[in-house]
């Protein structure tokens, strides 16, 4: 005979799905955010060429980076991600543009065209269609910890 079951998680792994603005707003949010995460970095980029050596071309950095992260993660959390979900998916997005940032062009008008397309295509399914990235990453971790 089966044994009745006592416990069941009706709690979703990383968070559930819940939108704190229209879905228009969230896209005009996440345009926004994907904009100032390419300022920040095109910032970082040209504080680190003008004052080699010093604290910006090192540590100071990463106060920019942190910023770009942030703010990609306050747009995807208005979208409905949950916040740990909001910042692995942040952190995620970011990292091409991060890796590839001292390689791209040294001219300041084509490099930010081209962190403005890096960051804004890897955003973009998020900012796109949240709940289905809710929906898999959930199922993800209901598969890997349950």
């Amino acid at each position: 005979m089966p044994q009745p079951v006592l416990f069941r998680h009706t709690v979703e792994p990383l968070g559930s799905f819940a939108r704190m603005v229209e879905p228009g707003a969230g896209l005009a949010l996440g345009a926004l955010a994907v904009l100032a995460a390419t300022a920040l970095l095109e910032l970082s980029r040209t504080l680190a060429e003008t004052y080699r050596g010093r604290w910006f071309a090192g540590n100071g950095r990463d106060v920019f980076h942190a910023g770009a992260a942030l703010a990609l993660a306050a747009a995807l959390l208005a979208n409905g991600l949950p916040p740990a979900l909001a910042a692995l998916v942040s952190a995620t997005v970011l990292m091409l543009p991060l890796l590839v940032l001292d390689s791209l062009p040294a001219r300041r008008q084509p490099r930010a065209a081209m962190l403005f397309a890096l960051v804004g295509l890897a955003a973009a399914p998020p900012l796109l269609e949240p709940l289905s990235i809710v929906d898999a990453a959930n199922a993800v971790a209901r598969l890997l910890f349950y």
